[in-house]
């Protein structure tokens, strides 16, 4: 960058004090509503901050039951934005933030109509290299300067702040090392035509490699017809002029001893709406609450920053009773945390856990397929779309995994209970995710896997998904081909981005001597002789019973579930011991792809059986902007008899 050039972060000052910035920063239809907004009108002063001591003192987190009908999906999908602006809307926090190179957001619903909100980022990225391109080892040092944690509690009924607390700059360093072939992809991503355009000469700037590969366990690159395994990724970082770039390349690593790129792609930003230019669109309040309301106490944190910026872990023992439950659980190397359920005594299921979260990207349109036909229309692993994750759930890498257990007293008319809370930033560095809490987050993912627990017999996992992953990358691409989309007189564009996630129990209702499986398609009970796939419809059911006895689970489908029953198996994947597990597979490519290719005929009825819940996740549907919102997804297990 020379010195007569117009920085991309001085580009969108100017743009924001001409009022041009609309379509950059989001003041679109999305989140719009009736209610006063804290962005619009910069006039009304936030007053009367204070709330009364009780209110703040017994808030606590929110079960999915204690709001009605879809509230709570809708509080993540909206209100988390309109928290993030309110605490932007403070002249303290506006100052911040507009010096921020990245930033992290996160977000909680509280019961007494509060919310907790976290933005965090550092000012600059710093890198020291050595070994690159042709040492023995590539090292890069690298660090976030001066990051910050700023932490709010919202009144979501007056967009008020009513405690607001910001910490102490800090420098946060983490290191990479690359092998001599992982260096040589880099290299020859760095000299290519896209790269060198858009950015010049890399090595004379500040960078480092987040994550690559030739191949990886995890990947799936339709766009070149690879199969599972066949085909990588890398995401390199470059501080450009102050301003952090990433360079995103997709890797053909069929033949492992000569990996070919396949596409090379510069994305400008992470997310769709980075903080530091959502910020300029903010007019600041008048004065701060800063000195004026309290701070916020760390157990009213989010869980993913409380502990100054990093992730609140408070681990449950490993088997405890509550509420008519008794549960162990243990981490499952890439399969999230497995836990063991029985309910009043009896056997509810042996293993539960997370084997894969499916995100795809650029995807045909979907036309009434289920799942299996629309991501494997060969009906083996090459993806339909550009690129697939079958993304792992690991507590050592892009972790850290359990976070602790929330426990929910009885409300209303809602049973008390209680959730066991776990978060993965999949391809993220270290047990912490460091990388991905400081701000650079171009790659990795942002899952919560949680599940609630109630005295009268109900479970839900919950899925939610905040990304970003690559899907500022996909969002150009769309972009830069809209005029394709139009074809005889109809306009169909790719589905941007799809995830599932998929959820595998051994279930064991009352008896672990098999189960009699029934299925309800909204008129008529069947008792299937064989293993089934079966597509969710509003008023179907899936339920398994206790053969010689009256325990019963029940799983009410709809049309945002897909369930596969699949006989217990040590050579497929589950989740307990008896089954295989995602690391099980040694070859590439590997021969994983759906669970219902699991599903070939074997008799169930009276068996030890496998429940795989694949919870959909539509986020092309509407805007669920990675960062600013988070998507929701639920599942509901109703125990009878016990």
């Amino acid at each position: 960058m020379t010195d007569g050039d117009v920085s991309r972060r001085e580009y969108v000052r100017l743009a924001a004090v001409s009022g041009g910035l609309a379509a950059v920063a989001g003041c679109t239809e999305f989140g719009e509503s009736e209610e006063p907004s804290a962005v619009e009108d910069p006039d009304d002063e936030q007053v009367d901050t204070e709330i009364p001591a009780a209110r703040m003192d017994t808030a606590d987190f929110a079960s999915v039951r204690q709001f009605d009908g879809d509230s709570y999906e809708r509080a993540h999908a909206y209100r988390k934005r309109r928290a993030v602006e309110t605490l932007l809307r403070d002249p303290e926090v506006h100052a911040l933030v507009g010096d921020w190179v990245g930033g992290f957001e996160a977000y909680e619903v509280l019961t007494n109509h509060l919310e907790t909100v976290s933005i965090q980022g550092p000012t600059a990225l710093r890198v020291q290299e050595e070994g690159f391109p042709d040492g023995d080892e590539g090292e890069f040092q690298v660090t976030a300067e001066n990051r910050q944690t700023v932490y709010g509690l919202i009144d979501r009924h007056t967009d008020e702040i009513v405690a607001l607390e910001i910490t102490d700059p800090q420098d946060i360093g983490w290191s990479v090392t690359q092998r001599p072939d992982q260096m040589a992809i880099g290299q020859a991503i760095l000299e290519t035509d896209v790269v060198r355009e858009a950015i010049g000469d890399v090595t004379e700037l500040e960078w480092y490699p987040s994550w690559k590969g030739a191949a990886g366990s995890y990947t799936g690159l339709g766009q070149a017809d690879l199969r599972h395994g066949e085909g990588g990724t890398a995401v390199l970082n470059v501080n450009d002029g102050g301003d952090v770039r990433t360079i995103s390349a997709f890797i053909d690593g069929s033949d492992p001893e000569a990996p070919v790129l396949v596409d090379v792609a510069v994305v400008d930003h992470a997310v769709e709406y980075p903080l530091y230019e959502l910020v300029e669109t903010i007019v600041p309040a008048d004065e701060s609450v800063l000195d004026a309301v309290p701070d916020v106490p760390t157990e009213q944190r989010p869980y993913y920053t409380a502990n100054d910026g990093h992730h609140r872990m408070e681990l449950p023992d490993e088997s405890f009773e509550r509420d008519d439950w008794d549960l162990e659980w243990e981490h499952a190397d890439a399969q999230g945390v497995t836990v063991a359920a029985s309910f009043r005594g009896s056997p509810v299921f042996e293993a539960m856990n997370a084997p894969v979260t499916y995100t795809g990207y650029y995807l045909p349109p979907r036309e009434d397929r289920n799942t299996r036909e629309w991501y494997f229309p060969d009906d083996d692993s090459v993806f339909s779309g550009d690129l697939l994750f079958w993304d792992v759930h690991s507590s050592v890498s892009g972790g850290p995994g359990m976070l602790g257990r929330l426990d929910f007293p009885a409300r209303d008319d809602v049973p008390s209970g209680f959730q066991l809370k776990t978060h993965y930033h999949s391809s993220a560095i270290g047990h912490e995710s460091i990388d991905f809490h400081s701000g650079i987050r171009f790659g990795p993912y942002n899952y919560d896997i949680a599940y609630e627990f109630y005295a009268d017999g109900t479970l839900s996992p919950i899925f939610r998904r905040t990304g970003p992953g690559l899907i500022t990358q996909f969002a150009g691409k769309r972009r830069a081909n809209t005029d394709e989309y139009g074809t005889d007189g109809s306009y169909d564009e790719p589905v941007l981005q799809h995830y599932i996630s998929a959820q595998a129990i051994d279930v064991t209702p009352g008896t672990e001597d098999g189960a009699e499986i029934d299925y309800f398609d909204g008129e008529d009970w069947t008792t299937p002789d064989e293993e089934f796939y079966v597509e969710g419809e509003p008023g179907t059911i899936v339920r398994f019973a206790n053969p010689d006895g009256s325990e019963r689970i029940d799983v009410p489908l709809d049309d945002g579930l897909e369930v596969v029953v699949a006989r217990r198996d040590e050579d497929e994947i589950g989740p307990g011991e008896q089954t295989a597990d995602r690391l099980s597979e040694e070859t590439i490519p590997y021969s994983f792809y759906h669970p219902a290719q699991y599903v070939d005929g074997d008799p169930i009825q009276g068996e030890r059986v496998i429940l795989w819940l694949l919870m959909i996740g539509p986020v092309n549907q509407l805007p669920y902007a990675s960062g600013l919102t988070n998507f929701v997804t639920t599942a509901r297990l109703t125990l009878s008899g016990y």
